[in-house]
This record gives structure tokens, C-alpha cells and sequence, in this order.
């Protein structure tokens, strides 16, 4: 399916059809896509945990209903937030009592609560905290679920994203290791159109969630709109998915046109939020003084030095003051940014996650308000390479089924390692260009986009 008309058509399933069946090929390919998110250092933290057995199922269905303990905490907040780049939402920041969107979370978790009850199987995602994913492991989840979704969504399904459960309850029933971080389950089914009692969703505002270069400039969305054709290659979610590589080395004569920004900015108003309250909000950077000034003085890595070079930058952030979608704000984070770097591909622009940089800086230089947290940067450019796929590691490893390290498939056995920065070095000389469950043509044979196969 193409990926443009799957983001422009985005919907949330408030219902699903009772036990529809899923064969365990497209189970496998859905893994897939998720272990195709970026990952810094191609540490790969994910953990993904199938349930299809219904006395499983049963206690995934309990720990929704029994919602996440963390929206219950009243006691005084006394911790004012260090948004330092290991920050995570912790209940020292929330009160229920004076919770900003409180009343919004109550009916989403009735409509977590159906779509439980009928689904055909979930996905419970996990990360670890080894080495970089206790800093950047929500965030890539995020992105992982996009995958998942949109590849659900490609085979005729779709998945309900529920973040509202007891964590706890499902490590103490699972048997999960101290280590692994439990961040959302998606109900995965067919979904039922049936129901004329879906409620009216509201529409998000593009102003409520996007700024243009600092804070609190609107976006002007009619001059966006009126800007010159661009190049649409109507590439499909799975080309997207596999294809799409972290680009560092960016052309510096040429500029992205205002309308390529216009089809990012409606990408990333695509995946679903707890609520549609704006607990996240956008800061688009096209001006050339302040995106040298971020290079300059933002202390962003020296390996990322690319990011002088780009003409634009997206950055991202979240309400860390009161409010319970904060406890699931960076997941929600890495799915927006997610969907806005596929985009940003089927459009031929190259794009780069980055997460090593000053937050301090950066928020001054955007006259960001203190109580709200960057996770991470975007930068996008025209590529001026087209870099080798990162070795992914096996399902095997990385996916078990109803009871905890019951590997999905049997694990195979490489000399080459799929994590972290070796794995990056290695490519070089090792064959990462190798087929994929999700299609025939091998990962990294990028096609119909000229700005990525001029450097096959």
C-alpha cells in the first residue's frame, strides 16, 4: 500500500471483530518492520512478546483493566524536573488531583478495554537498559510501533496502541526479568466498521503542535500549500520501512521547498496520541542563522557535525509539568518522528534521528519554556550518499511467543555482531544487503528514487 495514502487515511480503531485469525507469517513480518526502526548506534533495545494463547491473552486483558497504578499517585509533587538528556516522566512530577488531562484519559481506556477483549493477538513491547536504552529506548519503541502499524494496516488489520495498563502485573505474570522495561501493547485485528457508535474524534489543529523556528511562531500553512509541485514516488510502507537509511552527508546548494515541509508537518499529525490535548509540540527550524547557531553551540557530537549542513531541522518536545500523557509522551515522540522520517524518504529527502546534543542550549536558542523536554532532534536534507543497511539483529533473539524467552523462530547463530557500533563499522565488509520477510528485493535496493539510487 502506498505510504502516503496510509498516513492520509490514519485512523485509531475504537473496535475490532471478534478473533479474527492471523497466520504466523504475517505475525513474523510485522516483528520485522518493528526491528527496522532506527536505533542509536544500531544497539537495537527492543524486545517484542507475542501473546496469542487465550489464557495469556486473559492476563493482558486483567492488567488494561486494572490501568497504569502511576495515574492513581497523589501524593505532593515535590521533585521540580532536571531535564537532563536521562530525564524520563516519573510520578515525583504528577499529582492526579491537578492533572491537566485527566478527563480525557477515562473514555480512551474504554476503547482499549473493547479492542482488548476482541482482538486476535497482542504485541507487548519492551526495552532494555543496556548501554544507550535507558536514554533512548522509548523514543525508538515509538518509532517500532509505527512500523508496526502501518504494516498491519498494508495486509488489511490494525492495531489499537494502549498504554494505559498495569506494567507490573504483566512482569509478575510473565515472569519478566529485572532489566526490561515494559512501554505499550498493541491489540492487533481486523477492524470492525460496524459500530455506529463511534464517537466523534476531533480533529487536531496544525497550530496547536507546530511552530515555525522558535517558539510560538505559527506556521503559515496557506503560503506551505501554494509552493511548487514536488516529487511524489509513491513508494509503499514496506519499501519505506526497509529502505530508508540515516543520512549524513547532506547537499548544501539545495533547499527543501515549503510544500515537502507542508507533507512532513501532516505526517507527523498522524499517529495516535493518547489524547488529542497538545502535550507535544513541534519547533520546525528552517532558518539558516539559527540552524548554525544550534550546529555551533548545541555540543551536538562530533561525528554529527553533518548538521551544519542541513537546511532543516525538526525538533521535538513534551510537557513535562502535570499532566498524565507524560508518562507515555516519548514513545509518542518517536512515532511522530517515525512517520515523518518514512515520509520524508518516499519524498527523496534524507533525514537523521539525533539524540547527543545540549537540550540547555537548544532551548534557549527556541525560547523553549523551562517544564518542556526535548528527546530528540530530526535533520533532513538532500542526500549526498546512500549508506549500506545496519545489520538488524535475528527474530529469534529479539521476539518470543506466550511465555517469556520462548523464541518465535529458532535463533540463528552469526560471527558478525547486529548491536552497536561495530555493527556500523562492519558493514563496510560485510554483506547487510540481504532479503527481508517482508519482500523479495533485498533491504537497501532502493528504486524509483533518483536521489537515493544515483549512489547504488
Amino acid at each position: 500500500m502506498e505510504l502516503k495514502n496510509l498516513i492520509t487515511n490514519w485512523n485509531h480503531p475504537v473496535d475490532l471483530k471478534s478473533e479474527s485469525k492471523l497466520e504466523n507469517e504475517l505475525i513474523l513480518k510485522l516483528i520485522s518492520a518493528a526491528h527496522w526502526a532506527p536505533s542509536a548506534e544500531n544497539e537495537q533495545v527492543w524486545k517484542f512478546f507475542i501473546i496469542t494463547e487465550n489464557n495469556a491473552k486473559n492476563l493482558i486483558v486483567n492488567a488494561i483493566r486494572q490501568q497504569d497504578p502511576r495515574l492513581m499517585t497523589k501524593t505532593p509533587i515535590t521533585d521540580t524536573p532536571k531535564l537532563s538528556s536521562r530525564f524520563k516522566f516519573s510520578p515525583s512530577n504528577f499529582n492526579a488531583e491537578t492533572d491537566k488531562y485527566n478527563r480525557w484519559i477515562e473514555p480512551t481506556h474504554n476503547e482499549d478495554m473493547k479492542c482488548a477483549k476482541k482482538c486476535s493477538f497482542f504485541i507487548i513491547f519492551f526495552h532494555t537498559d543496556k548501554v544507550l536504552g535507558e536514554t533512548f529506548g522509548q523514543t525508538e519503541i515509538g518509532a517500532s510501533i509505527n512500523n508496526t502499524i502501518l504494516t498491519a494496516r498494508t495486509f488489511g488489520y490494525n492495531c489499537r496502541l494502549i498504554r494505559n495498563f498495569d506494567r507490573d502485573y504483566i512482569k509478575e505474570q510473565f515472569n519478566i526479568p529485572e532489566g526490561n522495561f515494559v512501554d505499550a501493547i498493541l491489540a492487533v485485528g481486523i477492524e470492525n466498521f460496524e459500530d455506529n457508535n463511534k464517537p466523534e474524534i476531533k480533529k487536531k489543529e496544525y497550530s496547536d503542535y507546530y511552530f515555525m523556528n522558535k517558539w510560538g511562531n505559527k506556521l503559515n500553512l496557506p503560503q506551505m500549500q501554494k509552493q511548487e509541485n514536488i516529487n511524489e514516488y509513491n513508494v509503499n510502507v514496506i519499501d519505506a520501512i526497509v529502505d530508508r537509511r540515516s543520512i549524513r552527508n547532506f547537499r548544501e546548494d539545495k533547499k527543501i521547498p515549503q510544500s515537502i515541509i507542508y507533507e512532513l508537518i501532516e505526517a507527523g499529525m498522524m499517529p495516535p496520541l493518547i489524547t488529542h490535548q497538545p502535550y507535544i509540540k513541534v519547533i520546525i527550524v528552517d532558518d539558516s542563522k539559527l540552524l548554525q547557531e544550534i550546529a555551533d553551540n548545541s555540543k551536538i557530537v562530533l561525528k554529527q557535525k553533518h548538521v551544519q549542513q542541513v537546511p532543516l531541522l525538526f525538533v521535538i518536545t513534551y510537557d513535562c509539568s502535570n499532566n498524565s500523557p507524560g508518562f507515555y509522551a516519548e514513545i509518542d515522540t518517536g512515532a511522530i518522528i517515525q512517520n515523518i522520517l518514512l515520509r520524508a524518504h518516499s519524498l527523496g529527502i534524507g533525514s537523521c534521528w539525533i539524540g547527543a546534543f545540549s537540550r540547555r542550549i537548544t532551548k534557549n536558542i527556541l525560547n523553549i519554556p523551562d517544564n518542556w523536554y526535548i528527546p530528540s532532534l530530526a535533520i533532513f536534507g538532500y542526500p549526498n550518499d546512500y549508506p549500506r543497511p545496519t545489520p538488524r539483529k535475528d527474530l529469534g533473539k529479539i521476539c518470543y511467543i506466550n511465555e517469556w524467552e520462548n523464541e518465535i523462530q529458532k535463533r540463528k547463530r552469526s560471527l558478525f555482531p547486529s548491536s552497536h557500533i561495530f555493527s556500523i563499522l562492519l558493514r563496510k565488509i560485510h554483506n547487510t544487503r540481504k532479503k527481508t520477510i517482508l519482500r523479495d528485493r533485498k533491504v537497501g535496493k532502493v528504486i524509483n528514487i533518483p536521489e537515493f539510487t544515483r549512489y547504488l
